[in-house]
């Protein structure tokens, strides 16, 4: 209880200077800082408040805090590395650096004054032999002078090699003492002569791992580069009165059977040297082990053997004031602190050691990048590790590690070419005074509480042991007696016999062996089942002990199920990542022979090669990472989240596969690989798929026999096929036999606009008669994907265009003359689609998708939820929102994908959203570039405008589609009928029937409908049952061979109500005629060439249809033409004698009436609008009503008294913000295609409905556009219609917030977990983080907003370690 006092009493006196203690805030600290080098780091040293690291040919001044790095001097040889750094002198101004190259060379630095003031302290006073280290240290001799001395220990020969490995400089060191030594050197007198050398005679090639000075002695503990031999500790005393050196001897470091010495640190106040020690066998379970050696006790162990039971053989040579010694003596055993190792692990690397408040503290390195704490007790006994930090790369842990030369808070991790500032204590995880100080940790307190340990014991249980009890002084009376066996310690019935008579005796069963655990290597999830194999399961109550560090206490696990006697089943818990060891045991019974079992980290991605593949599936690709084999599956997953391919991989670091299909699609489309661990989800790499390679077409040359070459031409993409992924094969007839020849690829070549394909092959068959190269077909073969493709013929395009002076005169005067009499006409006919079937509705998400995000492609863990939380805090996210408008950078559709993210993150809580914009808005009205109150919410510039359109969205998608969606599908419908009952040019997509002008197809000659027999031969005889294959379609003797297709394909659609597997682009048309049968094409040999080179396509009235047509989207380019000719007034003459003649002169005036006419869906559109603006039942849609009223109010607290300010602030919220992108955009509600021309029609009507809502009188002439003249009669109509919709919102009753509330509250449940919210959250980070500063900066100067300084700072820091494990 003394010592208990006597810490409490020391706490209390500190406590006011500690900075970690368990009232501090429970968030995780932020990330650490980190700062690198160029190479590796060699050597670290803290001095004068600042941390020194060697890397490469350099060292460096570098900052505490880590903030910065100052070059101190670098050596010429670019490939010289550091073996000392050694501050000395006052304030240690002065440094000792050590280097390989050149010439093992020690420099005497002046920190202060810079790499002028170095001068040369010595040669060959550290190893340039690789796997050799050197150990010293700086003493100063009042009794010399005053003089610096540098007390080295290393190692100049090799075994079987030269005496020296630093580079071409003279050797100043003999052969004969060459061998592993202590030197000593002053700064007067530098050179290493034959004298100054402290030799251990008979030792070859020794790694010295530090070197000590405690009370007056030298210790250097060294280890042997035969690591079968004992690891020992050299005790050097140095008198200073007369400068002599001399050997008290060595000890051999017993700790278990480690031959290596890892890393050490000097417990000085102790007296305690802490030695890591490892086996020659690495990454075994208790591999490493920590240590604690008395000084005390080695020096008085080898002094007792010096003078009493040990022989020595010295001689003595002296030499200036240094001493050379050889040194035959034996070696006296030393044993560890309690003859015990402290701690068993199976990958330290380093240590470090401190005393704390009376208490033993040590930092531990692993080789996987983790930095432990360990406490020892008053009889240092050692804690369970605490993990303190992780590297995320797994970069082992330097050897050395330091304090905060400033802030012993912190300590620095070095890794590679790294180093990290970690604070020694995470005290703010302890809630509780009970929790804090039952951790023992002297860093952190509350108060002090006794703890106490228990040590489980375990009975040893021999096998087959007998006992018998037989004759003498006394018998047993067979049928009343027993003999029972117990374990002594467990009292456990092991073996009881009845009635054994006279003789008892127990033959115990055979011991349970363990042979091997499948998988050994798990994540740190742990495995929901894994199988153990080994011999003799047939006890009950059998455990599985797992045992990771010495310190930790064991876990025993229950087995699961007992297969037989060879396989048993367990469930292994989580842990942390080190190797452990596990056995098995029967309860009270000695535990089996173990085997190793791994944790490991989570598995990662770094790459997949090749990153794109194509849709029909097939390539063989390859996943790169680590631990890739302890994932339970792989799964590869669209945009969409639906599974294309689910398989194992069982390597480490590679996982090969072969890519499915997916459903074609013209975009391009996105895959994800996900990594499952133990149900846990591992988001592993994206890659893409684009469209199947197309094969344009091939070149053969058969020339060259017996050897033919081919050519095939590859249309470019991004695919990068290599010749190893293609096999091509060529077929042929040869004298009415099919033969086969595969074609050897030599190579790949690129041009402009095709990948060109080498081959050779073989020709076989006759080689007399010369290969028919038309009967020759090409089947390329890539992966395991068949591609046919049929040779095509190019067309270069060549177009003159001529224009006449006099013909533009004449429609100069045409136009005028026709314009002025369109503008006097109107004309109204009803033809309205009388059935148009069910409306195909896109789902709430798509429709939601298509409005936020019009022009992108549709694509939780800790950071998620802080996010969540953080986005949730409603100060925080308006100033967010201010911060980030002020921004230069940040641009309006930056604005708007920020909205639009930010409504997808708070799809679930509409009620906050709604809060959020009254705020924006009051504050977007109260800016003073809106000081004219008409012009506000005109436009989409700030994230509040967005933001509102994707609320009305939300809130009106019940409405758009219960309300409006019947009549706004009537609409496209009609218009789409409209548009195809007369000439469309399939290259341009105008029409002659249109309502706007910009697509009027003015270019049309005479033409007539034509009315097919339609005959539908290949459908499938089990789907043919009842259907319907004789149709008449009507046409147009204009009209494309493809566009008669889609015409008798929607004709087919309509009479039978499906498709039955038919598709455009399989389908064939032929013309029957009697016995002749013709298929009908676009462009086939008959096809019209210009002569500019243009190629007319087919129409149905270039066949001359007539008769019966058999069914067994194409797009152009520029060399070919329809309607429109090019540059018809040039075109002189038409090829063939049916096409002479010039062009008949036409002006695009002359057919403005056909807009006119177009507008028969008059009746729709008028339909359509009054479903908008008018009230169903005398109720308004809630949003709408709530919206206006919030306008209505935010006027009257502004004294705006102007009816036209509300009325433009109800039109640019409602109309102009959502329901005119809705009309514009019939593909946001339904599953259909907007076509250009239909987007050109849907703006007139669009631009009508929002002339409705206009305050202002139009006045229109002659001149005016053509699209405000076709409605201008039906406007004014409209505008009263409108006016009273807003004046009937007005005068309904007001609604509670409990109704507002509600209803925002079913909107949100109606759509939970139908969109990625975490996905959304990652979006607003980037923001975030590309703003980071000035966001803190603005966080900072607003008062109560420290708390959310510090939880953004978090997050920063879980997602810059997120992006270190990514390879996404």
């Amino acid at each position: 209880m003394a010592g208990g006092a006597a810490w409490a009493a020391a706490w209390l006196l500190s406590s006011l200077s500690w900075t970690a203690l368990a009232l501090a805030s429970s968030s995780p600290p932020p990330s650490p800082p980190v700062l690198s080098f160029p190479s590796a780091i060699d050597s670290l040293a803290v001095a004068g408040g600042k941390l020194l690291v060697a890397s490469g040919p350099c060292w460096y001044d570098v900052s505490p805090s880590l903030s910065s790095k100052a070059v101190g001097r670098c050596q010429e040889a670019r490939n010289a590395t550091n073996s000392l750094l050694l501050p000395f002198g006052d304030e240690s101004r002065l440094l000792l650096t050590c280097w390989t190259r050149p010439g093992c060379l020690c420099l005497l630095e002046d920190r202060v004054l810079g790499p002028g003031a170095s001068q040369t302290f010595g040669q060959e006073l550290v190893s340039a032999l690789p796997g050799v280290s050197s150990a010293g240290l700086m003493l100063f001799n009042n009794r010399s002078g005053g003089e610096w001395f540098l007390v080295v220990a290393t190692s100049h020969k090799r075994p079987d090699g030269p005496a020296s490995a630093c580079g071409d400089s003279g050797s100043s060191l003999g052969l004969s003492v060459a061998n592993h030594a202590v030197f000593i050197v002053g700064e007067r007198k530098r050179k290493v002569l034959d004298g100054q050398v402290l030799s251990v005679a008979g030792e070859q090639f020794l790694n010295f791992s530090a070197a000590l000075l405690w009370k007056g002695l030298y210790f250097f503990p060294y280890f042997h580069r035969n690591l079968s031999l004992e690891p020992k500790m050299l005790v050097v005393e140095h008198k200073l009165a007369d400068n002599q050196l001399s050997a008290l001897g060595q000890a051999a470091l017993r700790c278990g059977d480690r031959g290596r010495i890892l890393s050490s640190s000097l417990l000085e106040p102790r007296g305690l040297w802490v030695g890591l020690f490892g086996a020659a066998q690495e990454g075994e379970p208790g591999a490493t082990a920590v240590c604690l050696f008395p000084l005390q006790r080695i020096r008085r162990e080898i002094q007792a053997c010096r003078f009493n039971a040990c022989r020595f053989h010295l001689k003595l040579y002296i030499h200036n004031f240094c001493f050379f010694l050889y040194l035959t003596f034996q070696t006296v055993p030393a044993w560890p602190l309690n003859n015990l190792t402290s701690l068993n692990h199976s990958s330290l690397v380093s240590v470090y050691a401190t005393i704390v408040l009376n208490k033993t503290v040590l930092f531990l390195g692993t080789t996987n990048g983790q930095l432990l704490k360990v406490i020892l007790d008053d009889h240092m006994n050692p804690n369970c590790p605490e993990i303190l930090y992780e590297i995320k790369e797994e970069s082992a842990v330097f050897h050395q590690l330091e304090f905060d030369p400033v802030n012993e808070d912190y300590i620095y991790l070095p890794s590679n070419n790294k180093i990290r500032r970690i604070k020694v204590a995470n005290c703010s995880k302890y809630i509780s005074c009970k929790e804090c100080l039952s951790a023992l940790d002297p860093h952190c307190g509350w108060c002090y509480l006794n703890s106490r340990y228990f040590v489980l014991l375990v009975g040893i249980i021999e096998i087959n042991i007998s006992v018998t009890a037989s004759g003498g002084s006394f018998r047993l009376s067979e049928g009343r007696s027993s003999c029972t066996m117990k374990n002594a310690k467990t009292d456990i019935i092991l073996c009881e016999r009845k009635n054994p008579g006279i003789n008892c005796s127990c033959q115990l069963k055979s011991p349970m062996n363990i042979a091997s655990i499948e998988p050994a290597w798990i994540s740190t999830l742990g495995k929901s089942e894994v199988l153990v194999i080994g011999e003799n399961f047939t006890g009950s109550n059998i455990l599985m002990q797992i045992t990771g560090t010495s310190s930790c206490r064991p876990v025993e696990i229950p087995v699961t199920e007992v297969l037989n006697r060879t396989h048993m089943k367990f469930c292994l818990p989580p842990s942390r990542k080190e190797v452990k060891s596990v056995c098995i045991k029967e309860i009270g019974a000695k535990c089996s022979r173990s085997v190793p079992l791994h944790y490991l980290s989570l598995p990662e991605c770094s790459q997949i090669i090749p990153n794109i593949t194509w849709k029909s599936g097939g390539r063989n690709m390859s996943i790169h990472g680590k631990y890739l084999n302890i994932t339970d599956s792989v799964l590869i997953l669209d945009d969409q989240r639906e599974m294309l391919a689910n398989f194992t991989c069982d390597q480490n670091s590679i996982c090969n596969f072969t890519m499915p299909a997916v459903k074609s699609e013209k975009r391009t489309k996105m895959a994800t690989v996900v990594l499952q661990v133990e149900k846990k989800p591992v988001t592993c790499i994206t890659f893409q798929y684009e469209p199947d390679p197309e094969f344009a077409y091939y070149e053969i040359t058969v020339d060259l026999e017996p050897d033919l070459e081919l050519k095939i031409y590859k249309k470019n993409d991004k695919l990068n096929i290599s010749t190893d992924e293609m096999k091509v094969f060529l077929s042929r007839m040869v004298n009415n036999k099919l033969m086969n020849i595969t074609v050897d690829i030599q190579k790949i070549s690129n041009s402009t606009d095709y990948s060109i394909i080498h081959g050779k092959a073989k020709q076989k068959g006759n080689s007399s008669s010369k290969m028919d190269k038309s009967n020759v077909k090409v089947y390329p073969h890539v992966s395991s994907c068949d591609f046919a493709f049929v040779v095509t013929q190019r067309k270069s395009k060549q177009l003159n265009r001529k224009m006449s002076e006099q013909l533009e005169l004449l429609e100069y005067e045409l136009r005028k003359d026709i314009r002025e009499r369109f503008a006097e006409l109107q004309m109204e006919q009803l033809e309205v689609v009388d059935n148009f079937g069910t409306v195909p509705f896109l789902d709430y998400k798509h429709f939601v998708l298509r409005t936020f995000f019009p022009e992108v492609n549709n694509q939780k863990d800790e950071i998620i939820t802080k996010l969540s939380k953080l986005i949730c805090n409603k100060k925080f996210l308006v100033s967010l929102i201010h911060t980030l408008e002020k921004q230069k950078t940040f641009s309006v559709k930056d604005r708007c994908l920020f909205a639009s993210f930010l409504t997808i993150a708070l799809q679930t809580n509409l009620v906050y959203l709604t809060d959020i914009l009254e705020l924006l808005t009051r504050d977007l009205m109260d800016q003073s570039s809106n000081i004219q109150p008409k012009l506000l919410l005109r436009r989409t510039e700030s994230v509040v405008e967005k933001l509102l359109t994707n609320w009305m969205s939300v809130c009106l998608s019940t409405f758009l589609r219960e309300t409006v969606g019947e009549g706004f599908y009537l609409l496209v419908t009609t218009l789409n009928q409209g548009i195809m009952k007369g000439p469309v040019d399939v290259i341009t997509c105008k029409a002659l029937y249109t309502l706007n002008e910009d697509w009027l197809l003015w270019q049309v000659t005479d033409f007539k409908t034509v009315i097919l027999n339609v005959v539908f031969e290949n459908i499938q005889e089990n789907e043919s049952e009842g259907i319907t294959k004789n149709i008449e379609v009507s046409v147009l003797d204009c009209d494309t061979i493809g566009q008669a297709k889609e015409k008798i394909l929607q004709a087919f659609l309509s009479k039978n109500g499906s498709l039955y597997g038919l598709q455009l682009s399989e389908m064939g048309l032929a013309l029957q005629s009697g016995a002749y049968t013709k298929e009908l094409l676009d462009v086939d040999s008959s096809s019209v060439t210009l002569e500019d080179g243009i190629t007319k396509l087919n129409t149905i009235g270039h066949y001359e249809v007539t008769a019966k047509l058999r069914c067994s989207d194409e797009e152009y380019s520029d060399a070919y033409c329809h309607l429109i000719l090019p540059d018809s007034e040039a075109v002189k003459d038409v090829q063939g004698t049916k096409h002479k003649g010039k062009q008949k002169f036409k002006v695009k005036e002359m057919y403005l009436t056909k807009l006119l006419s177009t507008k028969v869906i008059h009746s729709v559109v008028e339909k359509l609008f009054r479903s908008i603006w008018t009230l169903p039942n005398n109720k308004a849609p809630v949003a709408i009503k709530y919206f206006f009223d919030f306008l209505d109010a935010q006027a009257e607290n502004k004294k705006i008294t102007d009816p036209d300010v509300l009325h433009i602030w109800k039109t640019n919220s409602l109309p102009l913000r959502f329901w005119v992108n809705i009309l514009k955009n019939p593909q946001f509600v339904f599953d259909i295609k907007k076509t250009p021309h239909m987007d050109g029609c849907l703006s007139v009507i669009a631009q009508a409905f929002m002339d409705s809502f206009s305050l202002s009188e139009q006045q229109l002439g002659k001149e005016a556009p053509t699209n405000k003249l076709l409605y201008a009669k039906d406007i004014p109509r409209y505008k009263e219609e409108v006016k009273a919709f807003y004046k009937a919102i007005k005068d309904l009753p007001p609604l509670s917030t409990s109704e507002i509330e509600d209803f925002l509250t079913q909107e949100s449940k109606k759509h939970e977990n139908e969109f990625n919210e975490a996905a959304a959250l990652m979006k607003i980070y980037q923001y975030i983080a590309k703003y980071f500063d000035e966001i803190l900066n603005k966080l900072e100067k607003e008062r109560g907003l420290e708390e959310v300084q510090q939880q953004l700072l978090h997050i920063k820091s879980l997602v810059e370690e997120k992006k270190k494990c990514k390879w996404v």
